[in-house]
């Protein structure tokens, strides 16, 4: 029995060593496959890198230059033009009142709103009859008074004659004469007289007049309606001058010469423009005066221009009219020896760029004046030693392309530069026409 189950394991051992061997084949054939992907991966990776391209050297060639737009600086002249807002009102402005009461019995077309009339025109009448009256009274009244003093001094007269024993006292002696009853018929007779002046002055009242040439803002009274003294009749204004109050900041009040307005000098020029539909005009005036106190709301000073003969319509311009909103230019002082650098030259953090000698150059700046087209910066403060680091000299440009970018040092090659510049930069923005601005930046080429 135990030779029986012994002859058994030996069958079942020799059959799985059989299926060992039977299966060890394609293990060995799928790490052939595996080690040959290996090898050609490797090979792959090495021709790679064997084949790459090397790369070309230029033998030190220097970088290419940076074309910019750039314009010459040239110190001159810059007049400052402080800019400023305001509306206009009239230099006379007054309410027409009645002298005497009474009912409007007549009313002009001249004292309707917004209608012109001249100096001593007729503008309202009040029923005169009661005032007539009181004229013929008066004079009455005066008759009766001179018929009394001629009667005193005839009694004076026979007095002095019928006396002859002359009283010792001064007193006396007028009383005798009837000096006393004269003086008092002849002040009753000019009191009479006065009255009858101030009745006939009632009387010329009752017709509302024009105190000077203007224009009417409101009528306050019409027909038929009693008015009593001193009730406003009408807002009226005078057309021969006007007022535009112009706040100026505290920033810019150094630019403004204040002591030519106390008659140092000619007054500032100030030039007002205005829009109406779509055509822009200007006016011009002076500055006549400046507020004793700064704006408790806008800490600003206030200055005061005033226009001549603004109501008369021009080839030029068209009349003004009160309130009118006009943005306004005023002239401040004539700076000299300075550069006027176009705003887009000036970055942000106060620093300006050279073109000197085919190489970029940055300068720090000091502004003297900023308006909306250029930065004024003094010529002197400019101008350095060679020893103090970049400065400025007469062959220098002024770089107007942005170089936020570039290092100090970098090539810069000027736009056109193989032509020799033949226009000319402005260089003063949007000045009033008026003479006297001036700046001096030549343009050595165009914008792009």
């Amino acid at each position: 029995m135990s030779e029986h189950s012994e002859s058994a394991d030996m069958k079942n051992a020799v059959a799985t060593a059989q299926d060992l061997k039977d299966h060890k084949a394609p293990w060995i054939i799928h790490s052939l496959v595996s080690l040959g992907l290996i090898i050609i991966a490797m090979m792959a990776v090495y021709s790679m890198f064997a084949t790459k391209p090397e790369a070309r050297k230029w033998g030190g060639r220097p970088a290419p230059a940076v074309t910019v737009e750039t314009t010459k600086l040239n110190p001159s002249d810059y007049q400052v033009w402080i800019d400023s807002f305001g509306s206009a009102t009239p230099l006379t402005l007054t309410k027409l009142v009645s002298d005497v009461s009474g009912r409007v019995i007549e009313v002009s077309e001249n004292i309707r709103a917004g209608k012109t009339f001249e100096k001593g025109d007729i503008l309202l009448k009040i029923e005169p009859r009661d005032f007539a009256i009181a004229v013929n009274v008066a004079e009455a009244a005066v008759a009766n008074a001179e018929v009394q003093y001629a009667q005193e001094l005839a009694e004076a007269e026979i007095a002095r004659q019928e006396w002859n024993t002359k009283p010792n006292s001064r007193a006396g002696k007028r009383l005798a004469l009837r000096e006393p009853q004269v003086k008092a018929a002849l002040a009753s007779l000019q009191s009479a007289k006065a009255r009858l002046d101030q009745a006939k002055l009632d009387l010329e009242r009752t017709e509302v007049r024009a105190p000077f040439k203007g224009k009417v803002l409101t009528q306050m009274v019409d027909l038929g309606q009693v008015i009593n003294p001193q009730q406003a009749i009408a807002e009226i204004y005078a057309t021969d001058q006007l007022e535009i109050r112009l706040p100026i900041k505290t920033q810019d009040l150094h630019q403004l010469e204040l002591a030519r307005l106390d008659g140092q000098g000619t007054p500032p020029q100030v030039v007002l423009e205005s829009t109406i539909g779509d055509q822009a005009y200007e006016w011009y005036g002076q500055i006549v005066r400046s507020e004793g106190a700064y704006d408790r709301d806008s800490r600003m000073l206030y200055v005061v221009a005033r226009v001549n003969n603004p109501f008369v319509e021009t080839d030029m311009a068209p009349a003004m009219r009160v309130g009118q909103f006009f943005e306004a230019k005023i002239e401040g002082r004539l700076l000299t020896n300075v550069f006027a650098l176009p705003r887009r030259s000036v970055s942000q953090d106060s620093m300006i760029s050279l073109a000197s000698e085919g190489q970029l150059k940055k300068l720090p700046i000091k502004t003297v004046w900023t308006d909306t087209e250029n930065v004024i910066i003094d010529a002197q403060n400019l101008l350095g030693e060679k020893g103090e680091g970049p400065f400025f000299t007469k062959d220098d440009y002024l770089i107007l392309t942005p170089t936020a970018n570039l290092v100090p040092g970098t090539r810069v090659k000027l736009i056109g530069e193989e032509q020799p510049p033949n226009r000319q930069f402005a260089g003063k923005g949007k000045q009033p026409k008026t003479p006297g601005a001036t700046t001096g930046a030549d343009s050595t080429s165009s914008a792009q």
